[in-house]
C-alpha cells in the first residue's frame, strides 16, 4: 500500500518531476516563517532531491532516502551528513579567511575543493566579505582544517595559499554566522526563492 502523501508533499513532488527541488518547494510551502536556514528546519538538514530512476526523493548529503528518513509523517531522523563524517550528526564549523592578496574572489573554488575533500561542506549562505564558512563534524574537522590549509592556486606564476586563516568555531557561533550572513542575503536581494 503506497504512502499517503499530504498534499504539500505532493505539489513538491509536482515541483520536482518539473526539474524544480524538492526541498525547496516544500521549504517554501510550509518551511519557518523566518527561511532562515538551520539544522533545527523540518527536515531535520537533509536536503532531498528527486531521483528520477527510483521516483524517490534522496538526501544529497547522507543519501538516505526520504520515505526511510521519515517514519509516517512523524519526526524525520538528522541527517548525518556527508559519508566522511562517520555518521556523526553534531556539527563544528570552520571559518575561512581568503588571502587577500589573490587577485579576485575564490568562492565557488573554495566551496568546491572544501566537498571534494569529503568531509566538510559549505552551507547555504556560508559566503559574505571575503570569509566562507565551512561545516564539518567534530571527528574530522582537524584533518579538514589541515587540507584547507594546503590549498593553494596560483598568482602570477607562483603558488599562494587559498586562504590567510582557518577559525575553529562551535556549531552555535557557526549558526549565528549562516543566520547574519542570510539577513544580510535577505536586506541587499530579498527572501531567496
Amino acid at each position: 500500500m503506497p504512502k499517503k502523501q499530504s498534499t504539500t508533499a505532493q505539489r513538491a513532488r509536482e515541483a520536482a518531476r518539473q526539474g524544480g527541488k524538492y526541498t525547496q518547494a516544500l521549504r517554501t510551502a510550509d518551511g519557518p516563517a523566518s527561511g532562515a536556514p538551520g539544522p533545527d528546519d523540518r527536515f531535520g538538514g537533509h536536503e532531498f532531491e528527486y531521483e528520477s530512476s527510483t521516483d524517490l526523493f534522496r538526501c544529497t548529503e547522507c543519501r538516505a532516502y526520504e520515505v526511510v528518513a521519515r517514519d509516517a509523517d512523524g519526526p524525520i531522523t538528522p541527517c548525518a551528513g556527508l559519508a566522511g563524517y562517520g555518521g556523526d550528526t553534531e556539527r563544528v564549523y570552520l571559518l575561512l579567511t581568503e588571502n587577500p592578496d589573490l587577485p579576485y574572489r575564490h568562492a565557488a573554488f573554495l566551496a568546491t575543493k572544501v566537498r571534494s575533500t569529503g568531509i566538510g561542506r559549505a552551507p547555504r549562505f556560508s559566503w559574505r566579505d571575503g570569509r566562507l564558512l565551512v561545516e564539518s563534524a567534530p571527528s574530522v574537522v582537524a584533518e579538514l582544517a589541515r587540507r584547507i590549509e594546503l590549498i593553494t592556486t596560483t598568482v602570477e606564476d607562483r603558488q599562494v595559499p587559498a586562504v590567510a586563516s582557518v577559525d575553529h568555531l562551535t556549531a552555535e557561533a557557526g549558526r549565528a554566522i549562516l543566520a547574519e550572513n542570510y539577513a544580510a542575503y535577505v536586506a541587499a536581494y530579498g527572501s531567496p526563492v
